[in-house]
């Protein structure tokens, strides 16, 4: 199985020496998810377990149909996998959290002019206009795991309330969507690390 862990709340100050401002948060214990979903091509209905501690701050999604691949036996749609995940949390009064550091792990396998894809976008249900997108891209000769390790210089906040929708839309393809030789790309364990919150703007 392959493995995407999500750990929403390892706090920002540590990770992020140079704030001379303490982050401001809620106490972990009255932040909640109450539930996720998971659709897509590379996690399909029955292919994706959820997982969520007895905090309700940490998740996991197992996957084992994640896998964008090309070259004999392969169609074009085989080329790219997608998956979103959406997850509603619910917090105290008052506060915004954006998504401002991000990573993904996986392994690719790509050769003889292909370029392998790996792409991630975050957006809050309701001001989609405000998509945050990490994007590495993977030019062959490789064969080897692969890390995107991305952090953002614009914040895109949630609306101020008590309950916001969290969707991460990522993908994996590999370029061209035909080739005479085998590509295979996959993702093993995208994590977000980092998030910061503030108190509602007046």
């Amino acid at each position: 199985m392959r493995l995407f862990s999500l750990a929403l709340f390892t706090w920002g100050a540590a990770a992020l020496p140079a704030l001379s401002v303490p982050v401001i948060a809620p106490q972990v214990s009255d932040v909640k998810i109450i539930n996720i979903t998971a659709v897509g091509s590379g996690c399909p209905a029955g292919h994706a377990v959820i997982n969520i501690d007895a905090t309700g701050t940490i998740f996991d999604v197992a996957f084992d149909q994640y896998t964008a691949s090309v070259g004999p036996g392969n169609l074009p749609a085989d080329a790219r996998k997608n998956c979103r995940v959406s997850i509603n949390m619910q917090f105290p009064s008052g506060y915004q959290f954006s998504i401002i550091e991000t990573r993904f792990q996986g392994y690719a396998s790509l050769t003889d002019g292909q370029t392998g894809v790996c792409r991630a976008g975050y957006t809050f249900s309701g001001d989609s206009s405000q998509e945050v997108v990490f994007q590495k891209n993977i030019v062959a000769p490789h064969e080897d795991n692969y890390n995107m390790l991305a952090g953002v210089g614009i914040e895109s906040y949630s609306r101020c309330g008590t309950t916001a929708i969290l969707n991460v839309n990522s993908e994996i393809r590999i370029i061209p969507v035909t080739s005479p030789y085998k590509g295979l790309m996959t993702v093993s364990a995208p994590a977000l690390v980092v998030m910061n919150w503030r108190r509602c703007m007046a």
